[in-house]
């Protein structure tokens, strides 16, 4: 499920900065040679359901002035995490409180990484 934010979607940043704070709000970095996805697991007691929040990135054509790679982040989504033990195929309903809880921690970055003080 694709999650609005317009004040996060579209920020760039320097790599470097986008890491290190994604990492301190609980995010992991996903693995490989393209671009950084930003993970984090969201757990919903109440329905006993595990959820994945997204931030995929685009490396930016730009570098800052001490020659650093920038991204631009991507619009974060939010799905469901289950595994592939079903030959059906299922359809997932996301509850209303862990899509706040996830717009909420999305709010909360674009905060950091929108504001003035962070690197440019």
């Amino acid at each position: 499920m694709r999650l609005k934010n317009k004040t996060l979607t579209g920020v760039v940043q320097p790599l470097s900065y986008v890491d290190k704070m994604l990492r301190l709000q609980g995010f992991s970095r996903s693995a490989g040679d393209t671009t950084p996805t930003y993970d984090v697991v969201m757990y919903d007691s109440a329905s006993s359901s595990t959820y994945f929040l997204r931030i995929p990135t685009n490396f930016a054509n730009t570098t800052t002035g001490k020659g650093e790679l920038t991204v631009k982040l991507g619009h974060p989504y939010l799905e469901a995490k289950f595994y592939m033990n079903s030959a059906s195929e299922e359809v997932f309903f996301i509850p209303k409180a862990v899509r706040e809880a996830a717009e909420h921690k999305l709010a909360e970055i674009a905060d950091y990484l929108s504001s003035p003080s962070a690197p440019s």
